[in-house]
């Protein structure tokens, strides 16, 4: 007798529908997809203060708009500065000598200071020209400039010539004024001016009229020794002889003069 086989049941075939497809790919990630990364990452951009962050005590490096580094760090759900500098810092401490170099010298006026003027540079002297071009001298004392050193614009006048004829030695003459001259007569040879008469004391600067000289006497034309006035006693200590010099005398010593 012939038995029959059983059939195998055949099950029904696996279809996979397309929601049941998005389903799937919605739970895994799969590949370019492009989903952003929630946590563990800093952005690529700075984040706004106080956005939302989901990585708590990340810490994140930037550079603001001036360049300067800045940190943030995700705190509670938000984003904190951390470190942050100003796009106007103050100036930086320099406790070296460099940065605090010392006063420069003080240094006169190029023009000369009004007496009494203020000043600052305690104890600094200052030299100028007045305006009768001699010298003068300014200190600052006690904050105000005070005259150090000056001359008179209107010195006293040299002596009258009748002054220098006072003298009987040639200490007496030479301490009279440097106006005065000790003449001692010289070498005179005819028919040229006469020898002066006899040693004295005379006016340096020569006359060249009678109106030079005193009332009385007479400008004369005499041979004078040029080295007579080369020691004290008015005796001549030199090689040179004679020469003419113009001087006043009364008219009685003129004209032995002239004879």
């Amino acid at each position: 007798m012939t038995m029959q086989k059983k059939r195998r049941v055949l099950r029904a075939p696996f279809i996979v529908t397309v929601a049941a497809a998005a389903s799937f790919a919605g739970a895994v990630a799969l590949p370019g997809c492009n989903i952003t990364v929630q946590g563990g990452h800093c952005p690529e951009e700075m984040p706004a203060r106080e956005s939302r962050c989901n990585a708590d005590d990340l810490a994140c490096a930037y550079v603001d708009s001036c360049d300067n580094p800045i940190g943030y760090r995700c705190v509670d759900g938000a984003w904190q500065v951390e470190a942050e500098m100003s796009c106007n810092p103050p100036p930086p401490e320099c406790p070296g000598p460099a940065c605090n170099p010392p006063a420069p010298p003080p240094t006169c006026p190029d023009e000369m200071p009004k007496r009494e003027s203020s000043c600052n540079a305690v104890d600094l002297s200052c030299a100028y020209v007045d305006s009768c071009d001699n010298p003068i001298g300014y200190r600052c004392v006690d904050g105000a400039w005070q005259v150090e050193a000056e001359m008179s614009c209107n010195p006293p006048p040299p002596p009258q010539p009748e002054e220098c004829l006072t003298a009987a030695t040639a200490d007496e003459c030479a301490g009279l004024s440097p106006a005065c001259q000790w003449l001692v007569p010289g070498c005179a040879d005819e028919p040229g001016p006469p020898a002066l008469p006899a040693a004295g004391c005379f006016p340096r600067p020569t006359c060249e009229d009678d109106a030079a000289c005193p009332d009385g006497m007479r400008c004369q034309e005499v041979i004078v020794d040029p080295c007579g006035a080369s020691s004290s006693s008015g005796v001549g200590s030199c090689a040179a002889c004679g020469m003419a010099r113009n001087v006043c005398l009364l008219p009685a010593a003129a004209t032995d003069a002239a004879q």
